[in-house]
């Protein structure tokens, strides 16, 4: 297991809900151990196992929430 920490930007978010909306996105990925999600820095800060979880995959969790990462 190796856990890492990933900083996504995270584009579209224009209310707190819309920070619930993307952290509940990546909270249901298997794999993902820890999510903050900061809508006035519009990052979202996630530590997963990328045994279980990669990189593109937490994007894309991010992009069907209906939001762009940078």
């Amino acid at each position: 297991m190796a856990i890492q920490t990933l900083t996504l930007n995270v584009l579209g978010m224009t209310c707190g809900g819309c920070a619930t909306s993307v952290q509940n996105a990546l909270n249901d990925i298997t794999g993902v151990n820890a999510v903050n999600v900061d809508f006035a820095s519009k990052q979202a800060v996630i530590e997963y196992d990328d045994e279980q979880v990669q990189k593109p995959q937490l994007i894309e969790a991010v992009e069907d929430a209906g939001f762009s990462t940078t």
